[in-house]
């Protein structure tokens, strides 16, 4: 179950990294790197995980009350799983 569940999480966050990319088109890159950069300090800061540091920018901010930053933050955190835990 708890496999299962990690896998949607991450078919939101990759839905959400799609929906940025179309959104911001060739400036992807430089828009969603405030984002991880946000979740990376938070992160640091709190010495705690990215996702629970997304979890905590959701629950103490009004970050993520817009829908287009939500997608920011869903692609940024996206961004950060791929580049830490699926190199090949």
């Amino acid at each position: 179950m708890i496999e299962q569940k990690t896998f949607r999480n991450l078919q939101l966050l990759e839905e959400g990294r799609t929906m940025a990319k179309l959104l911001c088109k060739e400036n992807y890159a430089e828009t969603v790197k405030p984002y991880i950069t946000t979740i990376e300090k938070v992160a640091e800061a709190n010495n705690e995980n990215h996702f629970e540091a997304m979890k905590r920018i959701n629950t103490t901010t009004d970050f993520t009350v817009l829908e287009e930053k939500k997608i920011l933050f869903s692609a940024a955190l996206m961004e950060i799983v791929e580049e830490k835990n699926l190199k090949f």
